[in-house]
């Protein structure tokens, strides 16, 4: 039995120290992407954790890729905001830098295109589990 308990708590102590598991990571990354734009824009698929280190007890700096596969594209979403314009002092100059930050960020996208991404994230351990630290940076 004893022969058993040393491997075994190496074990649990090396899994306890491995940082966020691959599902949670996902979570919150996915998480993050809808809350920064409109859920009906894209899906997610292909998520693969490329490199995990931990910077500092409880603290890691997590490298993912992931597809993203656009249901709408930039000009649908443009006759969407010129049906929706408002016209007040900030409306129409507010709603364009909305596309204009979309289009940074992903290009001149179309419905059915795919995107690769590549991030990285920091992770840190608190009582609630595992949490973003930072917004990520694409």
């Amino acid at each position: 039995m004893k022969k058993w308990f040393i491997p075994l708590l190496a074990l649990w102590l090396s899994a306890c120290s491995s940082g966020p598991g691959v599902d949670e990571i996902e979570s919150q990354v996915r998480a993050r992407l809808l809350a920064d734009s409109d859920a009906k824009l894209f899906d997610m698929s292909d998520f693969q954790v490329l490199d995990k280190s931990e910077s500092q007890e409880g603290v890691y700096l997590i490298k993912v890729s992931y597809q993203l596969h656009f249901k709408q594209g930039l000009d649908q979403l443009q006759v969407l905001q010129d049906e929706d314009l408002v016209y007040d002092k900030v409306g129409p100059y507010q709603q364009e830098m909305a596309l204009m930050e979309l289009e940074r960020k992903y290009g001149d996208f179309e419905a059915g295109h795919v995107v690769a991404q590549q991030t990285q994230v920091w992770m840190v351990k608190t009582e609630q589990g595992w949490r973003l630290a930072e917004p990520s940076q694409t």
